[in-house]
């Protein structure tokens, strides 16, 4: 398992439990759930309104765990060329980072991960402006790892 799997693998666990959840509230004869959740005495359109919102929030910061990892990866793997004094100090930020690995890394998988970055900065400092293409953590983590591996930056399993 790699870091970026442990991230994804996070990220699907709590998805798991969120449709356990929904799955519970639906069959749920009174619409409310139990054991002090923070659905506990909600009507149930206010619950599923809750749900849905729980899950958008999940997929927002699972991207933003994913392109935080990949950062770090980006800077400290050993065949990063990042790792380069002179290189590293005009990479000050992520989005000067993967302008280095422009050549090595093919066009349509550059350009998703930009909009990720890009996405990930969007969430990470509130949502303040424009409003980027929606990301799914799913593909997202899948972008990230074929642009790590066109950038000959295989990240190192670990378990």
């Amino acid at each position: 398992m790699t870091e970026l799997d442990a991230v994804r693998d996070a990220y699907l666990s709590l998805v798991d439990c969120h449709t356990v959840t929904a799955e519970l509230l639906r069959k749920s004869s009174k619409g409310r759930t139990f054991h002090g959740t923070s659905f506990l005495g909600q009507p149930p359109d206010e619950t599923k309104r809750l749900l849905v919102q729980a899950k958008m929030e999940l997929d927002d910061w699972a991207i933003v765990g994913l392109v935080s990892t990949f950062e770090r990866i980006l800077f400290t793997h050993d065949r990063s060329p990042l790792r380069s004094k002179p290189l590293r100090k005009g990479a000050e930020g992520l989005h000067d980072a993967i302008k280095l690995f422009e050549k090595r890394v093919k066009s349509p998988v550059y350009k998703d991960v930009e909009r990720l970055c890009y996405y990930r900065d969007w969430v990470a400092h509130g949502k303040r402006w424009g409003n980027p293409v929606p990301a799914d953590p799913v593909n997202a983590y899948q972008r990230l790892v074929d642009f790590l591996t066109q950038a000959k930056l295989e990240t190192k399993s670990y378990d």
